[in-house]
């Protein structure tokens, strides 16, 4: 209670000193100084792309927004992301533009966000975005409030000079891995580990470290989108193996305390064999956590459980940045924040995205108009996800309905950690299931605003079937 309390105490004083840094944002009468100049403040999570972003800005700063009286203040919070934008959303003191985040589209509902359509000099980029809008997403009720620009494409990290003392090769399957995984904690009992697991990058993880990466070989999400239901269950055989790299000792220790930047840079140091993650890992072992030069990492495609039945590899692809209501009701910032969303989600910032090595544009022209990619992971995380296909998911229900009892988090949670035992592991997840099955046709008949439909796309398990190798 005492730790809870303190990390509480923690994130309002983060949250005051950057609404106080930050004056003009969300909830702000005006921003606008009596020398005409208009502050739009920005929050995102993106560290991995913080140096990029901060040269962009100061770049705009001191030529198009000193021309036109436009200010950025540009903020990148850490671990407690979701918890942040939750509390500024609910007092009403959130930024101006924000980076998407979990359950953001609850606030949605509450009217906290402004349509792009109605943001002045952004009409191209919503046309050019069209294509790749995601239902609850980026659009809600058919009106775009968002872009999606980028693919968060899982991969398989690993620590090339570990894996060679193991005399392995790189995993393809469940059993490989499995067997990498222990042989390199082996190699210094108590220093070095296999494999690494963030639970307190919450609920993320649920989707990087487990789901993602069991889905080329389940061919279903958690949530199967064409029967409309939760089936946790058939990632059993997953789970399990998991359990069998716990109990062997090659997992790092401290995974209910260990965050994902934690995770990395232990990775970074050497110290961990596998990671799961996704492209933004390449900036973030660039320069956030420089990886070992000695040792070396790569990507690879996720390990399956039977190479001759394979699916293709969810991606995801969310909205990229809400802005704030209250922008539309101040004419002066709403007059000059698209040029910020310009900034932010034009071709010239998604071209640079690219080629330095930072996300994976969904749109085809992006990529060839762009420089090619100067770090040599980004090329070969690229052609990691080739022998699987990949393809973009629509939305879940998982934020937007409340379940009765310990939530999906919780059970995996438990799950990894061994308070459920292997022997135990089916009959939690058919339990959760079920739960979270109640609790979806429980929104539905409770409320008349909620669309079963919505999270409906009979597509999309054709499409991972038709994307396996």
């Amino acid at each position: 209670m005492r730790t809870r309390k303190v990390i509480a105490i923690a994130l309002a004083l983060l949250l005051a000193v950057a609404m106080t840094v930050a004056a003009g944002g969300g909830g702000q009468q005006s921003s606008t100084t009596a020398d005409g100049v208009t502050t739009i403040t920005v929050w995102s999570n993106d560290a991995h792309n913080k140096a990029l972003f901060d040269r962009l800005i100061e770049e705009f700063n001191n030529g198009e927004g000193a021309r036109t009286g436009t200010r950025i203040h540009y903020t990148v919070f850490g671990g407690d992301w979701q918890t942040a934008m939750n509390m500024a959303m609910e007092t009403d003191r959130g930024p101006d533009i924000m980076k998407s985040f979990t359950n953001a589209a609850n606030f949605q509902a509450e009217g906290k966000f402004l349509p792009w359509t109605q943001i002045p000099g952004i009409q191209d980029l919503l046309e050019k975005s069209a294509p790749y809008h995601r239902n609850m997403a980026s659009v809600f009720n058919g009106v775009p409030y968002s872009v999606v620009l980028y693919g968060w494409y899982s991969g398989f990290h690993y620590n090339k000079a570990l894996l060679a003392r193991t005399g392995l090769s790189v995993p393809r399957t469940w059993a490989e891995f499995e067997a990498a995984a222990i042989a390199i904690a082996r190699l210094e009992p108590g220093r070095i580990y296999g494999y690494g697991i963030p639970l307190l990058w919450s609920p993320d993880f649920c989707h990087w470290v487990t789901e993602y990466m069991a889905t080329p070989s389940v061919g279903h999400m958690y949530w199967n989108f064409t029967t409309g239901r939760y089936n946790f269950e058939a990632f059993t055989e997953y789970f399990e193996m998991l359990a069998r790299v716990r109990e062997a000792g090659a997992i790092f220790p401290g995974m209910e305390s260990l965050t994902d930047d934690q995770m990395r840079a232990q990775f970074a140091a050497g110290n961990i064999g596998f990671i799961p993650g996704a492209g933004w890992n390449v900036g973030v072992f660039y320069e956030q956590f420089p990886f070992n030069p000695s040792d070396g990492w790569d990507y690879a495609p996720m390990p399956v459980q039977n190479l001759n039945q394979t699916y293709a590899v969810p991606v995801s692809a969310g909205a990229s940045y809400y802005v704030n209501a209250d922008v539309g009701r101040d004419s002066v910032k709403l007059s000059k924040i698209g040029a910020v969303i310009q900034l932010l989600c034009g071709d010239a910032t998604q071209r640079l995205m690219f080629s330095e090595g930072y996300h994976i544009p969904l749109r085809a022209d992006i990529a060839a108009s762009a420089p090619p990619a100067t770090r040599p992971q980004w090329t070969s995380f690229g052609q990691s996800a080739e022998p699987f296909g990949t393809v973009t998911m629509p939305t879940a229900p998982h934020d937007v309905i409340a379940v009765e009892g310990p939530d999906r988090a919780a059970v995996i949670s438990q799950i990894l950690t061994g308070q459920i035992p292997r022997s135990g592991i089916r009959a939690a997840l058919t339990d959760l299931s079920a739960r979270m099955n109640a609790a979806f046709d429980q929104a539905v008949q409770r409320d008349p605003t909620f669309n079963r439909d919505n999270y409906i796309d009979a597509t999309f398990e054709a499409r991972l079937r038709a994307g396996g190798r």
